[in-house]
């Protein structure tokens, strides 16, 4: 396992080196051997719009075809109660990438036509630390190849958030029938093209999903030796619907034009996981990275045709469909292989598990909002402590814990509907028990009420009627 041991060698001398670095003096002077697993490489895939029935672990959908998937989850754990911090993409890529809930930022939807006040710029402020600066801090390599999504002004982009190295698009949706770039568009909309770091890539005539397996095999090829995070952020199976015609071929029995088309999309976004895990496996690595897989948000049943059975509700909306994502962690002969879990989690919790798990400080001051999972997917410990998850945009709000599940829509309108779900039994929200529970309502009312004070107003929105200010809208406070 040369490329193993090499790896091993650098990360202690990084854990040595850098100044950030919060390994302790005797964890430095064990032998590298022993290291490994304190200083693992740290792999984040990311999947856009991918209903929570459209993996085949999940056992849910018939018809989906995801060998890969399924076998990176066979070899590590399943979290059956996955959750996003929204249910659209940049909301839940701002919350992910600080570990915070994006509401303290005013981050609550995705750009919008509407700013709240003149000044505004609509993008993850500059001023906050991403997981690639917190992971760069500790002597990572970092790298990211696929969509970001927050913010289009080149100084919110990828390369000046903390990635060295960063291949991919920074709008919310991009062709997988790329072609050679429309330099005339670029420079309309430079946000839209395909850059290298700050480089738009001009000669581009790759299927864009193959194209991120490419680049993202390419990237753990060159930093083997040493650790590294690599953000894989897909943008499949976002629309535009566009499948290769050999995959199209293979999903020829669906009916449904749609369907078969996301059906087709994911497998090669499967095939591309699987070309990812399979270079890591001949790399001797997989025991020295920690894999996380995630979906954004959930799919969009009249847009992309993805599934997310039984959950109600789909992208969107803060029923379980659009926020409740296949979520796996693997890290073979650290995490057990085969298991289920079905505590609730939620993606920011990611940020202080992988600084966990990498043997660095997790500081108070930075007030991260999610919790280290390693011992609960370890085995250390049974269960996690019971705790609130919020979620909140412009018109609706929702709240859950361990066993219940509250929803108000129209938060701005007197006759706002209220929901509560016990959620614990109750995954496909159909039995609204408001009425029997008002005590319930209430505490979980309070309670988010109490962490809303805490947030910052809505930067922006999508209805002038929410920023009744004329030349950007102020919004409500």
């Amino acid at each position: 396992m040369i490329p193993t041991l090499k790896k091993g060698l650098m990360a202690a001398a990084c854990a040595v080196a850098m100044a950030g670095a919060s390994l302790s003096t005797a964890q430095a002077a064990e032998p590298a051997s022993a290291r490994l697993t304190e200083r693992p490489n740290v792999l984040l895939i990311v999947a856009d719009d991918l209903g929570y029935a459209d993996v085949g672990f999940q056992k849910q959908s018939r018809d989906v075809v995801t060998p890969n998937l399924d076998r990176l989850a066979a070899k590590g754990t399943i979290m059956t109660a996955g959750y996003v911090s929204a249910s659209v993409c940049g909301p839940t890529r701002a919350g992910l990438m600080t570990g915070q809930y994006q509401q303290r930022f005013g981050y609550h939807d995705n750009v919008a036509p509407f700013v709240r006040e003149e000044g505004i710029e609509q993008g993850l402020p500059v001023e906050l630390t991403t997981m690639a600066d917190r992971m760069k801090d500790v002597g990572y390599r970092t790298g990211m190849v696929g969509k970001w999504h927050d913010g289009d002004a080149e100084h919110f982009w990828p390369h000046n958030r903390g990635f060295e190295e960063f291949f991919g698009f920074n709008n919310g949706a991009a062709n997988y029938f790329v072609g050679p770039i429309n330099q005339q568009e670029q420079q309309k909309k430079p946000w839209s093209a395909m850059y290298r770091n700050d480089q738009p890539v001009s000669n581009f005539d790759d299927y864009l999903t193959d194209r991120f397996g490419d680049e993202a095999v390419s990237y753990i090829e060159r930093h083997k030796n040493e650790p590294f995070f690599l953000y894989v952020a897909f943008n499949a199976v976002h629309g535009p619907l566009q499948a290769r015609p050999e995959d199209l071929e293979r999903f020829k029995h669906i009916t449904d034009d749609k369907r078969r088309t996301v059906l087709a999309m994911n497998y090669n976004l499967d095939q591309n996981v699987g070309k990812i895990v399979s270079k890591l496996e001949k790399l001797e690595l997989m025991d020295d990275t920690l894999i996380v897989f995630i979906s954004d948000n959930g799919g969009k049943l009249n847009d992309n045709r993805s599934f997310n059975t039984p959950l109600r509700g789909e992208k969107g909306t803060y029923w379980d469909g659009g926020i409740r994502v296949p979520f796996t962690f693997t890290w073979e002969g650290v995490i057990p292989a085969g298991k289920t879990l079905n505590e609730p989690v939620i993606a920011l919790d990611l940020l202080p598990t992988f600084l966990n798990a990498v043997g660095a400080e997790v500081r108070k001051e930075w007030d991260l909002d999610g919790v280290n999972l390693l011992p609960y997917v370890k085995g250390q410990v049974a269960q996690l402590d019971n705790r609130y998850f919020y979620w909140d945009n412009q018109m609706s709000w929702a709240i859950r814990d361990d066993e219940w599940k509250l929803i108000k829509e129209n938060k701005f309108n007197k006759q706002q509907k209220t929901e509560l779900f016990r959620i614990s039994q109750d995954i496909s929200e159909s039995n609204n028990v408001a009425d029997q529970y008002p005590e319930v309502v209430a505490k979980m009312t309070s309670a988010y009420m109490s962490w809303n004070a805490e947030n910052d107003t809505p930067k922006w929105g999508w209805r002038k009627t929410e920023f009744p200010v004329a030349n950007g809208y102020r919004g409500r406070h």
